[in-house]
């Protein structure tokens, strides 16, 4: 019933939005080991944040001080004000606000569902601030931790009227603070996680805005490094390939690499690098060289005084340029140099020749994954050598 005692209009029970009963119930709360004890969100469904906050600072440190990897993903829906306000506008039955928590109920129960199907042995979802949703989890992989909330991004494409934008990050035992014998470490660290990560959201969705794209998007980051002078490449992404197209935060190369900005991924293999469409904030796009700083990857910036760049980093959209041959490589021969990040051109002409020859004379289909196969191992072979 809505405040004017009128009865807001039933939905179908097909209805993607259908109103989510609250649980009750512990043992359905998406967490596991970590947040235990603690009050779901009466909307959602997720964790409250207030016990979300509370706990996750010990189990973020505890798993990083081990030597683990932890994967942090916000994600804020898009355009919940205006779907707010075009249902207040257009459907004089039932108060727009009620039409924003039924958006957050639906939100909620998907994540739920989604969240129970992962590995991880270690993780929440909670609630963050009004439209927000926050995943920590332990991890093995962050390249499986980004599919994963690719997965949960489309679900809810699917499932709501809106779309929902994520930024996420990964932390190591490189990010810890190298003073923690101060009380009160652990939360001051996780609010920087915290921060750092919202701040890649607002960043794109900003960006996103002044340049009319569209929502829905992933965008990476990494958190600020205490004064270690090691880098875990655990928490770095490998660069896009195929068809994708990846979301980045970049930031300044810092001392000796002016002119540079480093991405939150692994740097390319051999000397050549890695051909790479890069939009800037402005709009404006241009092919870039992506190289290894260090093990991690960095493109030019056109403005030499990167290191005066203000804010968390800036927002860059990276896509694949795939490299052209002039002896036409097959297209199954190419996705598999894609898919490992091999560079064709590091063998001499006369054996491309004769293992394109091979290949095309494959008998059989069997006999043409192997020969493909010997040929990304040998190609492998020489960019190591």
């Amino acid at each position: 019933m809505d405040p004017n005692g009128k009865h807001c209009p039933k939905v179908p029970a097909h209805d993607p939005l259908v109103s989510s009963v609250p649980l009750f119930d512990p043992a359905q709360l998406p967490l596991r080991e970590w947040c235990a004890g603690s009050r779901e969100d009466a909307v959602t469904g997720l964790v409250a944040f207030p016990d979300f906050h509370s706990h996750i600072p010990r189990a973020l440190a505890s798993a990083l001080t081990s030597g683990g990897l932890v994967g942090l993903a916000i994600g804020d829906v898009d355009g919940l004000k205006g779907h707010v306000e075009q249902a207040n506008a257009t459907d004089p039955g039932c108060y727009g606000h009620l039409a924003g928590n039924k958006v957050m109920a639906r939100l909620g129960a998907v994540t739920r569902t989604w969240f129970h199907t992962q590995p991880w042995e270690s993780g929440c979802a909670a609630t963050f601030g009004g439209d927000e949703v926050i995943i920590a989890a332990a991890l093995d992989d962050a390249n499986a931790f980004h599919r994963a909330v690719t997965q949960l991004r489309d679900q809810l494409a699917d499932e709501l009227p809106v779309r929902v934008s994520f930024a996420l990050a990964f932390a190591s035992a490189e990010h810890l603070p190298a003073d923690r014998g101060a009380g009160g470490w652990k939360h001051h660290f996780t609010d920087q996680l915290l921060a750092a990560v919202d701040r890649c959201l607002f960043t794109h969705k900003a960006t996103r805005r002044a340049t009319g794209g569209e929502g829905g998007n992933i965008a990476i980051t990494q958190p600020p490094l205490a004064a270690h002078t090691t880098r875990d490449d655990r928490t770095l992404l490998p660069l896009p390939n195929g068809a994708e197209t990846l979301h980045v935060l970049a930031r300044p190369a810092g001392t000796g690499t002016r002119g540079m900005l480093l991405l939150p991924c692994a740097g390319p293999a051999g000397l050549r690098g890695k051909r790479l469409r890069v939009t800037f904030p402005d709009g404006t796009a241009r092919t870039a060289v992506a190289v290894s700083v260090h093990g991690q990857a960095a493109v030019p910036h056109e403005t030499a005084a990167t290191d005066a760049i203000e804010g968390p980093g800036v927002p860059l959209t990276l896509q694949p340029v795939r490299e052209k041959s002039t002896r036409g490589i097959p297209d199954d021969l190419a996705t598999a140099l894609e898919k490992e990040r091999l560079d064709w051109s590091v063998l001499p002409a006369h054996e491309q020749a004769q293992m394109l020859h091979l290949i095309t004379e494959s008998a059989t289909a069997d006999i043409r994954t192997a020969r493909i196969t010997a040929v990304i191992d040998a190609v492998a072979t020489r960019t190591r050598s």
